[in-house]
């Protein structure tokens, strides 16, 4: 009997093993998957896009993008300290405000649920842009819809935009200014996905305001 009760034990201490371990995986699985979505914020984190099969038609977005280069930013009165550093540099004199506003508007006849969209600028800019991030976009843990065209809702559009300075442009050799400036006129890629759906775009058409 002493025997048998041994190795009943045996087998419980095991099956509780086993189950401790299967477990502990899970929740290493949930935590992982928790910490990766929190710190994860747009679809891809990279200055480097995909290598996707990008085309310049769109069968379901009617697509504007506007980029400012040297527009004065309307700064906020607050004394944060993110409002007093861009202040900062916008009064030194040493940097050129860039500004992109990328307007996506759905023309399909169909609700598109859940978009998520991300932009890649050139890597021709990557030495030049104070921030160094190429990148920008909708973040993933938002949900957005976007009807088909309503006049009375105006909800199939959506802006993405980022900003970040240059080097004064006025204060750089003609040379270098202008391989900035081309930089800048290089396509954009636009990856848009929502559920059941994704385009991969190659913007080529800007409107380019200098100021």
């Amino acid at each position: 009997m002493a025997g048998g009760d041994f190795i009943k034990n045996k087998r419980i201490i095991i099956f509780g093993f086993i189950v401790a371990v299967v477990l502990s995986l899970f929740i290493y699985h949930d935590y992982y998957s928790y910490r990766k979505s929190h710190f994860q914020i747009y679809l891809y984190q990279t200055n480097d896009a995909p290598n996707l099969n990008y085309t310049t038609e769109s069968k379901h977005f009617k697509i504007n993008t506007t980029i400012e280069v040297g527009k004065k930013l309307q700064i906020s009165n607050n004394n944060s300290t993110i409002t007093r550093n861009l202040k900062d540099m916008q009064d030194s004199n040493k940097y050129t405000s860039l500004r992109y506003s990328i307007k996506i508007e759905n023309i399909s006849d169909k609700l598109l649920k859940n978009v998520k969209i991300i932009a890649f600028l050139d890597k021709s800019l990557e030495p030049y842009i104070f921030s160094g991030l190429l990148y920008f976009g909708t973040p993933i843990q938002q949900r957005i819809d976007l009807n088909y065209p309503n006049y009375k809702m105006k909800d199939n559009i959506i802006y993405v935009g980022a900003s970040s300075w240059l080097p004064n442009l006025s204060q750089i050799d003609a040379d270098e200014r202008h391989k900035i400036l081309d930089s800048i006129k290089k396509p954009i890629k636009l990856i848009i996905k929502w559920d059941g759906g994704e385009e991969d775009l190659l913007l080529q058409n800007f409107d380019i305001k200098m100021y």
